[in-house]
This record gives structure tokens, C-alpha cells and sequence, in this order.
């Protein structure tokens, strides 16, 4: 019902500039509208359109809009320098590491042998040439996806 009401009031406002509407109950108790007066006792109500943007308003709402896409345009901007500059210092960082990385995972591929820490020399295992290359492939996925 408040719907309605509210519905008619801005439907009448829209309507004219400056317009009197009439309020009164019915029979029922309902609250009624009309730009005409009723035969029984009623409220007038006095409803204004609210002003009208002018041509000024206009042109500082476009002012403050070119103002905001400037601003979301530099901000993308930087993030994007940001994440550009975080991407090449990771690359310098792990250019290196990931070559060696990537020579010692074709060394796996081929017969090597395993040095131990008193220096004596071992055949590796197939499973220790498999858990090496699955550690290097993985350190390499980690850090060399440049």
C-alpha cells in the first residue's frame, strides 16, 4: 500500500512543476489520492518538483567522472608496472638457479654417478635418479616460470 502511495505521490510529481493533490479516507479507512477535491473532508497537499539538473551540474558530474576513470585508469597503471617490475627481479633472481636446475635435470637423464661426502664413488639406484628428477622438476615449476 505504501508502494502505491509513494508511486502516486512521485508519478504526480513528475507530472507538473508545482501541483496540489488531495488526500482523504474512504469509506473503508484506505487513504486515497487525486488532483481534484473531494466532496469530503481532506488534506491538501502541496508537492514540488524537485529542481532540474542544469547544464553547471552536468558538466561537474562529467568533471568528477573523468576525474575517477583517470584515477582507476593510473592506479591499474601502477599495478600493472608493479607486477611487471616483481616479475622481472624474481627472473634475475632465479635466472641462475633455474639453468643449473635445468643442466642437472638432462645430467640425471644420463649415467652419472653418485659422490659421497668421504669421496668415494656409487652407482645411483633407479629410484634415487627418479626421486632427483621428480625434486628438480619440481623446484623448476616452482620457480622458473618466466
Amino acid at each position: 500500500m505504501m508502494r502505491l502511495i509513494g508511486g502516486i505521490i512521485l508519478l504526480l510529481t513528475v507530472m507538473s512543476a508545482s501541483a496540489e493533490i488531495y488526500r482523504w479516507k474512504d469509506a473503508n479507512g484506505n487513504w486515497q489520492f487525486g488532483d481534484k477535491a473531494p466532496k469530503e473532508q481532506h488534506d491538501t497537499l502541496d508537492v514540488k518538483a524537485p529542481p532540474k539538473i542544469g547544464q553547471d551540474d552536468a558538466r561537474d558530474i562529467h568533471a568528477r567522472t573523468q576525474r575517477l576513470l583517470e584515477s582507476q585508469r593510473t592506479q591499474a597503471r601502477e599495478k600493472a608496472q608493479a607486477e611487471e617490475a616483481a616479475r622481472r627481479q624474481h627472473q634475475e633472481r632465479f635466472a641462475k638457479p633455474c639453468a643449473e636446475a635445468q643442466d642437472r635435470l638432462k645430467m640425471l637423464k644420463g649415467p652419472f654417478e653418485y659422490i659421497e661426502e668421504d669421496g668415494s664413488r656409487r652407482g645411483a639406484t633407479a629410484d634415487e635418479v627418479a626421486a632427483d628428477q621428480k625434486k628438480t622438476r619440481k623446484w623448476i615449476d616452482e620457480h622458473c616460470d618466466f
